[in-house]
């Protein structure tokens, strides 16, 4: 499995822009588009791939972003898994549910 992380997201993240690992753009430049399936809906979207202004050039996903946010009713403190399996030409994106009692990642949404 190429390019995973797994996140747990801010109020940045959800309402604005997703800050990706800094490890991802070992594979992708910025701008780069990438076409990305929310693995429970099957819906596709088109993340872009930048860095943000200034000295530090953290990388970001905007464009579709924005739209999965919105479409997934996302909230800070939620996790997301993003990764892209070896024989797809497109990434894939998950919410993963929590059980309250601490028990960790029990499934994926």
């Amino acid at each position: 499995m190429a390019g995973s992380f797994e996140k747990i997201l801010t109020a940045t993240d959800v309402s604005y822009k997703l800050a990706v690992p800094t490890k991802f753009l070992r594979d992708h430049g910025g701008g780069d588009q990438l076409m990305v399936m929310d693995n429970h809906t099957k819906r596709m979207y088109e993340f872009v791939l930048s860095t943000r202004a200034g000295r530090y050039k953290k990388p970001v996903f905007i464009n579709d972003w924005l739209k999965y946010s919105r479409d997934k009713q996302l909230r800070a403190g939620q996790t997301i898994f993003f990764w892209k399996n070896d024989d797809e030409e497109f990434y894939r994106i998950q919410v993963l549910i929590h059980h309250p009692l601490g028990a960790g990642a029990a499934g994926l949404q």
